[in-house]
């Protein structure tokens, strides 16, 4: 038999353990979902690759900070060719789920439909 101590002691360390093991899980289901949502996000957008960049926040709170001191903000950018086989890029979102609403929206804009250039007052390229 253990003495009291040591079976506590015991006791701790594997409830440690299994937190550690739970969090591991946690972090790495996450990093799957987000590897999924990019995965479904660049099948959406399929006019080029996206990039996904830390910039300087531009929010109103932060412009007044000196440059080092303001926040990184994360900004994904889908990138295409457009009409003059020039490389561009738009802004799809702050995040993900931003990105995939935005997409079909900045998708019909880049290249706009048929329908959308025969009921348009002028089109011009």
């Amino acid at each position: 038999m253990l003495p009291p101590e040591l079976q506590d002691y015991i006791l701790r360390l594997t409830r440690n353990q299994m937190l550690l093991e739970r969090r591991r899980n946690k972090k790495l289901q996450r990093v799957l979902n987000e590897i999924v949502q990019y995965g479904k996000l660049k099948e959406q957008w399929g006019l080029g690759h996206i990039k996904i960049v830390r910039v300087l926040c531009d929010a109103g709170c932060c412009i007044k900070k000196k440059k080092e001191d303001r926040f990184r903000d994360t900004k994904i950018k889908g990138c295409y060719i457009d009409i003059y086989d020039k490389p561009k890029e738009t802004s799809l979102g702050h995040d993900i789920k931003e990105a995939k609403i935005n997409a079909p929206i900045a998708k019909n804009f880049i290249y706009p439909t048929f329908h959308q250039i025969q009921h348009a007052d002028h089109y011009e390229l």
